[in-house]
């Protein structure tokens, strides 16, 4: 067997104590806990042999002295003998020495004294003798009520109840407190704490779920054909009449210096790289619906307006939903978008939507000579 099975002989006449003092509190427990009037004891002479005390005879003679000398306040002695066990067990001494111990006896006797003092004047015995607290509480819980009433006698009580469990036990009221405190105010922040994920949990579930229903719509939307409206991507202009004219450069008449310059000298516009697809343009609008959603700002993109420059969604917000709040979210946008900037169109003429305008990937530069050179530019 492993040597930590064997103790030295002190540590097992201690544990021995221990176990026997444990079970000698556990019998005076059951006995007090399952007491019956109709069982034969000090105050009752019956003729029925038959006892219904979980302990026998001996345990309903017990908790019949006992709750005709204690009433209530019998339930500590089974604790005494159990917080003796303990200290025999830790091989702590119940007292110092003699003096100490019966300063500790006396402030057992008063907290029991005091406790039956107060179950006589606040608590009813049913099943029990004349008084809650037994003849020691009438003794000394009637004595003081009729000298202080019934208020002082309960401040008294209460008062020396505190001060003789401080001296049979050593416990600090203000310790005690103390501890309270912490632990109150530890309870209170982690309830605050728990709070707070719990919070931010249902945030975050609400959100997933606008999420899912936004994604939802969209691919409803998409199966149904109602997508945002693309406008047409501006190609090169066309030529005006002027242009046409100029094509062939006078050899030998110089112009007038009443013409205007020949358009020869503007360049003409660079080479376009191409802009975004259709396909492309209604995912950025998705994109777009998407990330406000995450805001909990549920917008409809309406229609599409791809620019040299920038590109401007139109969204058609819903029920409720001011255009100072997409206006704030600018800066929260680009971040989402992965962009540089967000400019927001508070207002549209002509129009009930929002505008928000997004720059492009790859900028087209605009010539002045486009625009001079083209037939619009002609009927202006």
């Amino acid at each position: 067997m492993p040597e930590t099975f064997f103790v030295p002989r002190i540590r097992r006449l201690r544990e021995a104590a221990f176990w026997v003092l444990a079970g000698l509190s556990l019998i005076l427990l059951v006995a007090l806990v399952s007491y019956s009037p109709s069982d034969p004891g000090f105050t009752v002479a019956a003729d029925n042999q038959a006892v219904s005390n979980r302990m026998g005879p001996g345990g309903a003679w017990f908790a019949d002295v006992a709750f005709f000398l204690f009433g209530r306040s019998a339930y500590l002695f089974p604790l005494l003998i159990l917080l003796a066990g303990v200290f025999l067990f830790r091989d702590q001494p119940i007292a110092d020495s003699r003096s100490a111990l019966v300063h500790k006896g006396v402030g057992f006797l008063l907290t029991v004294a005091t406790s039956s003092g107060l179950a006589t004047l606040h608590f009813t015995a049913p099943g029990l003798h004349e008084s809650a607290g037994g003849v020691l509480g009438q003794l000394v819980g009637y004595q003081l009520e009729h000298l202080l009433g019934l208020l002082g006698a309960t401040v008294l009580l209460l008062v020396v109840w505190l001060a003789a469990v401080s001296m049979a036990t050593g416990v600090s009221w203000v310790a005690v407190m103390d501890y309270t405190g912490r632990a109150a105010l530890g309870g209170v922040g982690e309830l605050n704490a728990l709070a707070g994920r719990v919070r931010i949990w249902l945030e975050g579930r609400r959100a997933r779920h606008q999420r899912q229903e936004l994604i939802v719509k969209s691919r409803a939307k998409k199966s149904k054909g109602s997508g945002p409206r693309i406008e047409p991507i501006l190609g090169r202009l066309e030529a005006g009449l002027r242009t046409e004219r100029e094509r062939q450069v006078p050899l030998f008449e110089p112009p007038q210096s009443t013409e205007l310059p020949p358009l020869s000298l503007l360049d003409d516009p660079p080479v376009s790289e191409g802009g975004y697809s259709a396909q492309a343009l209604e995912a950025m609008s998705r994109l777009v619906e998407l990330k406000l959603g995450d805001f909990g700002i549920d917008v409809e993109v309406v229609a599409v307006h791809p620019g040299p420059v920038v590109t401007r969604f139109e969204l058609k917000p819903a029920a409720g939903v001011k255009v100072s709040q997409i206006s704030n979210l600018a800066k929260d946008l680009a971040r989402s978008l992965s962009t540089v900037s967000v400019r927001v169109v508070e207002i549209i003429p002509g129009k009930p939507y929002v505008g928000l305008e997004i720059p492009n990937e790859a900028r087209e530069l605009v010539a002045l000579g486009e625009i001079v050179k083209s037939a619009a530019y002609d009927e202006l």
